[in-house]
This record gives C-alpha cells, sequence and structure tokens, in this order.
C-alpha cells in the first residue's frame, strides 16, 4: 500500500511563489574595516624590522676607520705638498741665476792722432771688474767691447773667453785702432781766440768749451753661463754703456759716466 502523497502547506507555497518572483536579496554594501587598536605590527624580513606601511630602507655605513685614514692621507698630503714647495723656493732664491754685475774702472786713448778735415784716429782702451754674484762659477765667452760716435760704430773687439769662481771678481781689459773718422766737433780755437772770448763774453765761454769736447759711446757685453747644482744650465748677459768725453786735440780723456 503506497503512502498517500505530501502536500505543501498553502501559506508556505504562496511564500516561496513571491520569493522567487522576487529574486534573490540585495546585497548590502562592504562596513568599514574594523579599526585597530595600538601600534601597527611588526614584521622581520631579511634582519631589518620595519613596520607594515613603512618600505624597508638599507643603509649602506662606511667604518669609521676608513675615514680617519682618508682624512690622514689627506693630511699627509698637504704637508709634503707644502715642504716640497717650501724646499723649492729656497732653492730658487739661493741658486737662481742671476747676470753678473759689470764696474768700468778706467778708459784710456793711448794712441790718438788727429787729420785734416777733421778726421781723427786713435786707440781705445777699457778696462772694467766683471763679479760673479752667482754660487756657482761662470763661464763667460762671446764677450765683446764696442765703440760708437754720433749714431754709428766705430769698431768692435772680443774679449776671450773665462772662467769667474761664484762670488768672485775678475778684470777685464779690451783695446782695439779705431780707424780714422771725422768728427763733427769743430776744431779748438786758437790760444788767443779763446782767451779774448773769455775775456769778451762769459757767455761764449760755455759754448767754446763745449764745442772743445768729443764724445763717444762704448758698450760692453758680457755673455756667459752658469750651471746650478750641477744639473741645470742658464745662460745670462749682462750690459754696461758708458759716454767718454774725448778732447779732439790731443786725445784726452776728460772723463766718462756709466
Amino acid at each position: 500500500m503506497q503512502p498517500p502523497p505530501r502536500t505543501r502547506d498553502p501559506a508556505i507555497a504562496i511564500a516561496g511563489d513571491g520569493a522567487a518572483r522576487r529574486g534573490p536579496p540585495p546585497m548590502q554594501p562592504p562596513g568599514p574595516p574594523p579599526v585597530r587598536h595600538g601600534p601597527p605590527p611588526v614584521r622581520q624580513q631579511h634582519g631589518y624590522y620595519y613596520e607594515e606601511e613603512q618600505r624597508p630602507l638599507h643603509l649602506h655605513v662606511r667604518p669609521a676607520r676608513s675615514s680617519s685614514a682618508l682624512a690622514s692621507c689627506l693630511v699627509a698630503a698637504a704637508f709634503l705638498a707644502l715642504a716640497v714647495g717650501g724646499a723649492g723656493a729656497a732653492l730658487f732664491v739661493l741658486f737662481r741665476p742671476r747676470p753678473p754685475d759689470i764696474a768700468v774702472a778706467a778708459v784710456r786713448l793711448p794712441a790718438f792722432a788727429s787729420g785734416p778735415n777733421g778726421t781723427v784716429a786713435f786707440t781705445f782702451e777699457q778696462t772694467a771688474a766683471v763679479r760673479n754674484p752667482n754660487r756657482a762659477p761662470l763661464a763667460h765667452f762671446d764677450s765683446s767691447l764696442r765703440v760708437a760716435y754720433a749714431g754709428g760704430e766705430l769698431g768692435s773687439v772680443y774679449i776671450p773667453a773665462g772662467l769667474i769662481d761664484g762670488g768672485r771678481t775678475k778684470d777685464m781689459s779690451a783695446s782695439f785702432a779705431v780707424p780714422a773718422f771725422a768728427a763733427a766737433t769743430p776744431p779748438p780755437l786758437p790760444q788767443e781766440q779763446m782767451a779774448a772770448a773769455a775775456a769778451a763774453s762769459a757767455q761764449q765761454q760755455q759754448p767754446a768749451a763745449a764745442a772743445a769736447v768729443m764724445e763717444v759711446d762704448s758698450l760692453l757685453v758680457v755673455k756667459g753661463r752658469v750651471t746650478v747644482l750641477r744639473v741645470l744650465t742658464h745662460h745670462v748677459e749682462a750690459a754696461k754703456v758708458c759716454r767718454v768725453g774725448v778732447s779732439p786735440v790731443d786725445g784726452k780723456v776728460l772723463g766718462f759716466r756709466c
């Protein structure tokens, strides 16, 4: 005998049909996240501790020993550079090459002759003291003595090479014959005319005396080289110009200035 079929409750059936027609219940929007109380959790990763919201910081810290060694090296290098510069300056002051000092001691005209038309010829001789101010010896060469008159050269002579010790003075003498040339200075007045001019006017005496002086220029050039510390060789050169007053009558040197 079969059991009777099950029947639904009419109220439940009506409710089920209505729910089926209405569809699934609407979804509720998610609420705010729960509020945490207390510090955020701390995690450990690769030996570094950091908060959850922060990114890990990888710090490269140099050892203090390497920094102090670098500073010591810089100080030592600066001190060494200062010492080398001071030593170089001292060597430059003590051993720097300097040109020789020339002092003209005497000027003479051993031979003098005057010709017609106001021409004169003479032998020029000059003596000078040359001092070597360097500590090293001075080897001089290509030194010369030249004589000029009224802007034109009359003659020249080369001085033999030699050696001057450090701090020493050497006398140099050179002489040569000057060929005849026309002197621009007129011949001097006779004694009677000079006496009359001196008695007539003192202003005329000065031009007459000035006209009786012939001026020539001499140029002494000393060239050489100095070896510093036996390694460095430097070229040095010095010159001295003198103006010599000569009497056109007898060739007497009236004076000179350099």
